[in-house]
């Protein structure tokens, strides 16, 4: 059995290659949600009160690993499962299908904030407004305005891409890079007296300001996106191929980025801290893209690697345990607006590690329920396929009736 069945198998009712979900990328996305979700739960439960040192240092590091490797995998997902299509002339059927999730990302985004409405008490309705149209903050869920943003400018990246080649983007993300003393140094603009909203703007599309946001800015996560592209054209490449020198060339990839992934933190004085506890993160500094994107490869390749030889048999058996990556978006979602919920002040270690453990089984059992209900014939799965065949068609008549009004 070729290994590029991992990226292609069967036909649509078209005749053309449908994508079959590659587990290995399906375990790394768990992962990921697993220390998202951790490092919020650990928050609510002000677990930091009761529980320091070293290895919580590290476990910080691990859990700050999360939003670089979800980016890095968008970029991947792009590169594998979208280029092919947008260079096979479906450009508009693409770009459509990245607008209308980039919506769903948005119309998420605007729950939960309707929840922290309710729930917070320092979000009137004015403010919560202002958060919805992007120049607010939220506690957790940041990164669905950063996706719903990133989904919606991701048809030009495939463009770029296609019309360009990868290198080009390549040498523009390293340049982002590169000139961090120079974005850092730009007038914010409240100094400049904008106001308040102006400095959140300009930080979550530039990284530009004071504003303290969960980050990161579009211009820096964009080069996370272009290093997933990058990566996703490496693994396209090397499981197309046969024989043994692609999987060594594959283990020899997946080695240099666990060690740069453990050396990076040491590059830097108190580097550990300041990647566990969001400042580099925050301030857009290049260690955290270079610490997150180095970090995102390892544990991908080598999961793919891992997974990749299996049998059939147990490739699903490992697949059915997958499900908090098949669901990330939702586990995502929902589960911050569970935390918003959440009242209880811990007072002791032990209770501090008993509502830990106990949000985390709840919005592990959410998302497995979720996982299941929405691949069976149901009523949620027939809500969900009818709120995104919704949000699609409005896309697809909006682009449309622009593509019409382009041409006359």
């Amino acid at each position: 059995m070729s290994a590029l069945r991992a990226l292609t198998e069967g036909t649509t009712d078209k005749g053309k290659p449908s994508v079959l979900r590659i587990v290995g990328i399906d375990l790394t996305r768990s992962f990921a949600i697993c220390a998202a979700m951790l490092s919020h739960v650990w928050v609510v439960a002000e677990m930091d009160q009761f529980f320091s040192g070293p290895l919580v240092d590290v476990l910080a590091v691990v859990m700050a690993l999360a939003t670089p490797t979800f980016i890095l995998l968008f970029g991947t997902m792009l590169e594998i499962v979208y280029l092919p299509r947008f260079t096979a002339g479906e450009q508009g059927k693409v770009s459509a299908r990245l607008i209308s999730r980039a919506i769903q990302c948005w119309l998420l985004y605007c729950l939960s904030i309707a929840v922290l409405y309710f729930t917070a008490e320092n979000y009137s309705l004015k403010f919560s407004v202002a958060t919805m149209m992007l120049l607010g903050v939220t506690p957790f869920t940041d990164i669905l305005k950063f996706y719903a943003v990133a989904l919606a400018i991701a048809p030009l990246l495939l463009w770029l891409r296609h019309r360009f080649g990868l290198l080009p983007l390549v040498i523009a993300a390293l340049l982002v890079h590169a000139c961090y003393p120079l974005i850092r140094a730009i007038v914010s603009p409240v100094d400049a007296g904008l106001g308040t909203e102006a400095d959140r703007l300009a930080m979550f599309l530039f990284g530009i300001g004071h504003a303290k946001l969960g980050g990161p800015s579009i211009l820096h996560g964009a080069s996370l996106v272009i290093a997933g592209m990058g990566f996703g054209a490496i693994m396209k490449r090397m499981l197309g191929q046969s024989g043994t020198a692609s999987r060594r060339l594959l283990w020899l990839l997946a080695s240099v980025a666990l060690v740069t992934t453990l050396a990076a933190p040491f590059t830097v004085t108190d580097g550990i801290r300041q990647l566990g506890d969001m400042s580099m993160r925050m301030d857009s500094h290049p260690l955290y893209f270079a610490e997150g994107m180095a970090g995102a490869v390892a544990v991908t390749t080598f999961a793919v690697l891992a997974t990749q030889s299996l049998p059939e048999e147990k490739r699903k058996s490992i697949e059915a345990f997958a499900f908090l990556g098949r669901t990330s978006l939702f586990t995502f979602s929902f589960g911050n607006m569970i935390l918003y919920c959440v009242s209880a002040k811990p007072t002791t270690a032990a209770s501090a590690l008993t509502l830990t453990i106990g949000l985390l089984l709840l919005i592990v059992a959410l998302s497995y329920w979720f996982d299941r209900s929405a691949r069976r014939d149901g009523h949620v799965k027939a809500l969900v396929k009818s709120i995104q065949g919704a949000v699609s068609s409005t896309v697809e008549t909006a682009m449309r009736i622009g593509t019409r009004r382009t041409q006359s």
